[in-house]
């Protein structure tokens, strides 16, 4: 179950995604809450779940609080460590910025057809309002 929660006294937000990171040969891979892994889940759902941007939402959130606890100094370092590229790393990571309501749409399938990871890796504006207007959202 996915929980977000704020603390307006610390000004902070809180988004908890029930996930494992595992292990198999070099490959990680992302096992849901249900202990299926999310990777061939993907292969055999017909719904509007796109498990490929619940993957990219994982690891931004799980980057980044490596960073925030001072596991690693700086992105560079965490991003060798992954073996991934710094540039890839960063644009994964803003990933965090997208506002609550969007996430919980991607994480429970329901999002517009127009917020793919593939639009949002593009680039997307800062404020939750844009974002919100961009990606199709019509909350009036």
């Amino acid at each position: 179950m996915t929980t977000i929660s704020v603390n307006e006294a610390l000004d902070t937000l809180h988004i908890r995604i029930p996930m494992q990171f595992s292990r198999r040969s070099s490959r990680k891979m992302i096992v849901g809450p249900n202990g299926e892994n999310i990777d061939a889940m993907a292969d055999t759902q017909e719904d509007n779940t796109d498990y490929t941007f619940i993957s990219a939402l994982g690891k931004a959130f799980s980057w980044q609080r490596m960073l925030d606890d001072g596991k690693y100094e700086t992105p560079k370092e965490l991003a060798k460590k992954e073996n991934v590229e710094v540039t890839h790393m960063y644009r994964v990571m803003r990933l965090t910025l997208l506002a609550p309501d969007i996430i919980e749409t991607v994480l429970n399938g329901t999002q517009p057809r127009t917020l793919t990871l593939q639009n949002v890796v593009r680039g997307f504006p800062i404020s939750w309002q844009e974002q919100r207007k961009i990606f199709g959202f019509t909350h009036e």
